[in-house]
């Protein structure tokens, strides 16, 4: 596999494209399923291809994966093209924090780094009054919470559901 940001000559590309179909097209034939060693390595092979997000599918397939890069891309290079003018100030975003679990808030830490969304990190732990207020403005029982312009979105859970449904980026940005 190339190194990110490095380009790939086409011939390689189409190479590497031509036998993820070859070898797509060999283990998803009937013929030879008879044999059960045969039709047993094939399945495993099937699951495996399954497993790893399908890397070897049919060229139909293939050409809609690469239509669909092509389009991000073009949508990517437009937003770059158009300026970050074109994008609102960020909203403040808060995640308030307590020293009982690391692993969550570094989770959120972690979707929020990947959208490029600054946040500020708000350790509550000695602070009754701040845990209070964050606990009843959230309606949750436990930390971590994040609050974006002053709205509390919850903990976790409610943030992936936000980020997946494409509503973080629209809260924080506009």
């Amino acid at each position: 596999m190339p190194h990110p940001g490095r380009e790939v000559p086409m011939d390689v590309k189409a190479a590497f494209d031509r036998g993820r179909v070859l070898l797509h097209d060999a283990l998803y034939t009937e013929t030879g399923n008879r044999l059960p060693p045969v039709r047993w390595t094939r399945q495993a092979l099937r699951f495996a291809n399954e497993l790893l997000g399908q890397p070897l599918c049919s060229q139909d397939e293939l050409a809609r994966r690469q239509q669909a890069v092509a389009q991000a891309e073009q949508r990517v290079a437009e937003e770059r093209g158009g300026g970050q003018t074109s994008r609102r100030e960020a909203a403040p975003v808060a995640l308030y924090v307590t020293d009982q679990d690391h692993r969550t808030p570094k989770k959120i830490e972690d979707i929020f780094k990947g959208r490029d969304i600054p946040y500020t990190v708000l350790d509550v732990t000695d602070d009754e009054v701040s845990r209070s207020w964050a606990l009843t403005q959230a309606k949750k029982h436990e930390f971590p919470l994040v609050f974006i312009a002053g709205e509390p979105i919850g903990g976790l859970d409610e943030v992936m559901q936000a980020d997946v449904r494409g509503e973080l980026v629209k809260k924080v940005f506009g």
